[in-house]
């Protein structure tokens, strides 16, 4: 049962993204560029009326989508670049991490290092192909690699984490 792992920063980096997808809320960005494009719209076609409104609109539209564009890719890639900055800067880094669980909860131990996580104090959790992260309250995460677990292993994590109340996270698809 007991497992282990060391991290890399690609792991921390991994399950950064799930944690951040999880958090991400699109409805505010949504709201601006849609008042922001009807606004723009609005003042071009009063402003310029030898333009077709139609014409402005789509114009106002592409761009308030590139702006957002890059809003999301911004966000992605400074959340990753403080993820791997903060992992880089750890003294504890790419140490051997040992996990054990049971029917209370989740330990980390490492050399200097011990933490006890109940199941219940877990909110979310996620995976991809490669990572493992159990999304707690108030934004930590924990990631972990597949790489330390067998499938019955996983299969069990699975099984605490739903008998808790933890919900499988919805990821934004960005």
């Amino acid at each position: 049962m007991p497992a282990r792992y060391s991290l890399t920063e690609q792991d921390v980096v991994a399950g950064n993204d799930m944690w951040r997808r999880h958090q991400m809320n699109i409805w505010p960005l949504v709201a601006v560029m849609a008042f922001s494009w009807l606004l723009i719209s609005a003042y071009f076609a009063r402003t310029f009326a030898g333009f077709a409104l139609a014409a402005v609109s789509f114009g106002v539209l592409a761009i308030n989508l590139a702006l957002a564009a890059v809003a999301l890719w911004h966000g992605k890639r400074k959340s990753r670049l403080m993820a791997a900055s903060t992992f880089r800067a750890a003294s504890d880094q790419g140490r051997e991490v040992k996990v054990t669980w049971n029917a209370d909860g989740i330990e980390f131990s490492q050399r200097k290092a011990n933490r006890k996580q109940a199941w219940r104090e877990i909110s979310h959790w996620a995976e991809s192909d490669e990572t493992f992260v159990m999304l707690g309250r108030g934004g930590m995460f924990n990631p972990i690699p597949k790489r330390a677990f067998s499938a019955a292993d996983l299969e069990q994590i699975r099984d605490h984490l739903t008998r808790t109340g933890a919900k499988k996270a919805k990821l934004f698809f960005y």
